[in-house]
């Protein structure tokens, strides 16, 4: 699985493929609907008028914008809706003139979901507590696939995979509404008070924020959101958004290969 990428990274290479796209950091000139940034200084008034733009960290992260005016002296950027408090030197924003940033965000996320059972993570939860006389329990959230079963061991927090393993012959999944796991107290001796690890696999999460993660193969997420953005303009075959979205899905079709994962046990929920 590949290394997980941050969502506003992945918004950022995907408008770099789509055209212009900016980002930077306040300079100066600190307020509610404007800031400085003197990097921009090269370029002519209102020529960033109209862009998105949005705080993917810092003090006003997850904050669009839309750039009402440009000043090229100072490189002054005004924009609506103004915040509650002033801009500041930690809010690192992006800009980009076609798309917004929420449009980025739903690419991305319909992206994930078009693979996320072919792209399974790993995943082990442990906070299951076993109850007195109790054999069947409610399944964490998240899984899709559990593999593996350990008791906690004498010591808290140790599973040793050779004397806490529960055997797979003595468990199974009650699918329902909720998923349940169910033990044969004829051979499990579940012990009051101890957990239980169990290990398996989930889907990639939607992501809610711009730190949020995806261990999706970046290269995919990229092509496929850059697809979804194409096809959602496309008036007619043959248009310019056509021709894009069409190569832009072939790239995804491609890095789509190297991505699945196998799903390994028992399935929760069908």
């Amino acid at each position: 699985m590949s290394t997980a990428t941050s969502r506003f990274s992945l918004r950022q290479s995907i408008a770099r493929l789509m055209g212009e796209v900016f980002t930077g950091t306040p300079s100066g000139g600190f307020e509610v609907n404007s800031f400085q940034c003197s990097a921009l200084a090269v370029y002519e008034n209102d020529y960033f008028k109209d862009w998105f733009g949005r705080f993917y960290s810092g003090t006003h992260k997850d904050t669009d914008f839309v750039i009402t005016a440009f000043a090229k002296a100072n490189g002054v950027i005004t924009f609506s809706p103004s915040l509650g408090t002033a801009v500041d030197a930690t809010d690192l924003f992006e800009i980009y003139p076609d798309f917004k940033p929420q449009e980025f965000n739903d690419a991305i996320n319909l992206a994930i979901s078009m693979v996320e059972e072919e792209a399974l993570q790993d995943k082990v939860d442990a906070t299951l507590e076993v109850v007195a006389s109790t054999f069947e329990y409610t399944i964490p959230t998240g899984f899709v696939f559990i593999d593996q079963i350990f008791q906690e061991g004498g010591t808290a927090g140790r599973y040793s995979p050779s004397a806490n393993s529960i055997d797979t012959r003595h468990w199974r999944i009650l699918h329902g509404a909720t998923p349940k796991l169910w033990f044969d107290d004829n051979y499990v001796g579940l012990v009051t008070g101890r957990n239980l690890r169990l290990v398996g696999q989930a889907v990639q999460a939607q992501l809610s924020l711009d730190a949020s993660t995806c261990s999706i193969s970046k290269a995919f997420i990229t092509y496929q959101a850059k697809a979804n953005l194409h096809f959602s303009r496309v008036d007619e075959q043959g248009d310019a958004h056509f021709n894009k979205m069409v190569v832009a899905q072939k790239r995804a079709d491609e890095e789509r290969r190297h991505i699945s994962v196998a799903g390994r046990g028992r399935k929760v929920s069908f």
